[in-house]
């Protein structure tokens, strides 16, 4: 074969030949294969084959894999051979110290892992480009309430075995707040904790038990989550999707472990998921569904349940978690835009979610005495980065070291110090001097600045491990391995409904799965899903849909927010509303064309 394919095209096979060798030395090297494994030749062949196969289909779909696709598929094999070589760089130089050398590895697995990534997404676009849903005229009216439903009774078995609900640390906190047993912060949202009140404040009047007045708020949001879904499933069928593909996107929401522990855990980054998904659901049906006059295909019932969906799903994001206030306002402008010709209407939406948003956290938290997050909670990764830079013993000046020593004792840092994991930085600020640095945010900017100028590796490494974890696959963490409620002075405490060896065993069993199940891994993987979310967009821009970016512009700017600003390098439940709005991510280049791009 090869000596056929030699005479046919001797350029054709050369690069075959280079592209497989250098995938395959970049395979190798990210899966520790020493040079004498005997899968190493299959492991070419398979390439060789795989690139031979690609590039024919390319040949023969040409007037689908124009110019025009390929620029967009080497634009993202450019990044996704940048994120692997930024996150695993040091895996694939390991036992090297020659700087020469361990260019020439990175080099090769660059140009490895570009191939494979490149003419993989090449197969992509070639079946992704043209393709439609195609609509379906037999649509079940009845869909969006069996997801509604089934959702609570796949969920319910967790609500009986962590009755009344499962709390950590943060909802404890939230918890004393409403005990009045600490005063209100504004660290763990306002408004969520209040949210938890109202809730709590039925049930209590009707129970007088603390335990089983926090059942009322859990199964609130147990609803509110399955609501959710049930809302994305009724958009769909308005969309004509087929049945079978609502029937699977239930499948996610229902069977996947972690939304049903997450669906009866405490805390703000749940509801803020669901609203994330309500918010970009009801961008969908402003999207697909109007035209000039607005809503033409969803009127006049649906446009009043959408418009308010909307702006409800819009103020939570303001104030559910501290990012969406900012990922809100950066989205905002480009949401009236996008939506110029119905400028009124857009207007009219985005002023109401703004007015109410702001006087919650201006004049009602002022009232109730609110008390806000410090200016250090806002600056993890600057803090990060300088420890890193102290850590490593770099040089600084006097006058550096002197802003550093007027803020922080030094004693404890390099002990202290934890990739990843800023809380530990946080605390030692806190335990210092926060006050001089908040006051002098100035002087601490420059410094800031001239440390990444004199140490800009140290940064970049800083910054990849405190982020790593939201932009890279294969990286290890839990996902909804959480049980019971945290000790404290509350009176509440974990009073389960159903127990025993075989419920327990499930449990553990279907936690595992992630890590056992080829593929089915991924959905446990923040990385992968940022990865699925970047190649929605791919595929929208492959097939010139540029409006149609628009619905990806509240998630992505949630992500960018963690990667300005995230404590923890790899917390599932930041990156949650990505993980429950990644169906609607997944389908929207798929439509059929809306009057907005017409």
């Amino acid at each position: 074969m090869f000596r056929i394919l030699c005479k046919k095209n001797p350029y054709t096979f050369f690069l075959l030949f280079i592209q497989s060798f250098f995938a395959l030395w970049a395979v190798s090297r990210a899966g520790h294969f020493s040079t004498r494994n005997v899968l190493t030749p299959v492991l070419f062949t398979s390439f060789f084959l795989y690139f031979k196969s690609i590039s024919q289909l390319k040949t023969q779909k040409s007037h689908v894999f124009t110019k025009h696709v390929s620029t967009v598929a080497l634009a993202v094999s450019f990044l996704f051979t940048l994120l692997f070589l930024l996150a695993g760089s040091s895996s694939l130089i390991e036992s090297l110290d020659n700087r020469f050398f361990q260019f020439i590895i990175l080099t090769a697995c660059g140009a490895g892992f570009f191939s494979l990534i490149y003419n993989t997404l090449s197969l992509l676009f070639l079946f992704a480009a043209p393709y439609t849903l195609p609509l379906s005229p037999k649509l079940s009216a009845h869909m969006p309430l069996f997801s509604f439903f089934i959702c609570l009774l796949c969920w319910f078995p967790y609500f009986l075995y962590e009755y009344p609900a499962i709390m950590t640390p943060d909802s404890i906190n939230q918890f004393e707040q409403i005990l009045h047993m600490i005063p209100y912060s504004n660290h763990h949202p306002w408004a969520h904790t209040m949210t938890i009140k109202a809730l709590y404040s039925i049930g209590f009047f009707f129970t007088k038990d603390k335990n089983t007045s926090l059942a009322f708020f859990t199964l609130f949001q147990m609803c509110f989550m399955s609501g959710c879904t049930a809302w994305l499933i009724a958009t769909l069928q308005k969309l004509k999707v087929k049945n079978a593909v609502c029937l699977f996107i239930i499948a996610f929401y229902a069977l996947i472990p972690y939304h049903a522990v997450f669906a009866v855990t405490i805390w703000k980054d749940v509801m803020f998921s669901g609203a994330v998904l309500l918010f970009t659901t009801a961008l969908t049906r402003l999207f697909f569904l109007s035209d000039a006059s607005g809503f033409a295909a969803d009127a006049p019932r649906g446009k009043i349940i959408s418009c308010i969906l909307y702006i409800l799903s819009g103020i939570m994001i303001c104030l559910f978690r501290s990012n969406g206030w900012y990922a809100f306002l950066f989205s905002a402008p480009f949401l009236l835009y996008a939506f110029r010709r119905q400028l009124k209407m857009a207007i009219t939406l985005h002023l109401s979610i703004l007015a109410v948003a702001l006087i919650v956290k201006i004049p009602l938290m002022n009232i109730a005495q609110v008390t806000q997050p410090d200016f250090i909670e806002s600056i993890c990764i600057p803090l990060q980065q300088v420890a890193r830079v102290i850590c490593e013993a770099k040089e600084l000046t006097p006058g550096q070291w002197e802003s550093v020593h007027k803020v922080i004792d030094t004693t404890y840092i390099q002990e202290l110090y934890a990739p990843g994991f800023a809380d530990n930085m946080k605390e030692l600020v806190r335990a210092g001097n926060p006050e001089y640095l908040t006051e002098h945010k100035g002087e601490y900017l420059a410094l800031w600045l001239s440390l990444g100028l004199q140490y800009p590796g140290s940064y970049l490494q800083a910054h990849i491990d405190q982020t790593i974890g939201y932009w890279y696959p294969d990286v290890a963490y839990t996902v909804g391995d959480i049980d019971g409620i945290t000790a404290s002075a509350t009176g509440a405490e974990s009073r389960p409904l159903i127990g025993g060896p075989f419920v327990v065993k499930t449990k553990e069993i279907l936690q595992k799965l992630g890590d056992m199940l080829p593929l089915y891994g991924l959905l446990f993987s923040m990385g992968s899903m940022f990865w699925a979310f970047i190649l929605s967009i791919a595929i929208v821009c492959a097939k010139k849909q540029y409006n149609r970016c628009i619905l990806f512009l509240p998630g992505a700017s949630l992500i960018l927010t963690l990667l300005i600003a995230t404590p923890v390098a790899s917390e599932f439940r930041y990156a949650y509303p990505l993980a429950y709005t990644l169906p609607l991510y997944l389908l929207s280049p798929f439509f059929p064309s809306s009057p907005q791009e017409r």
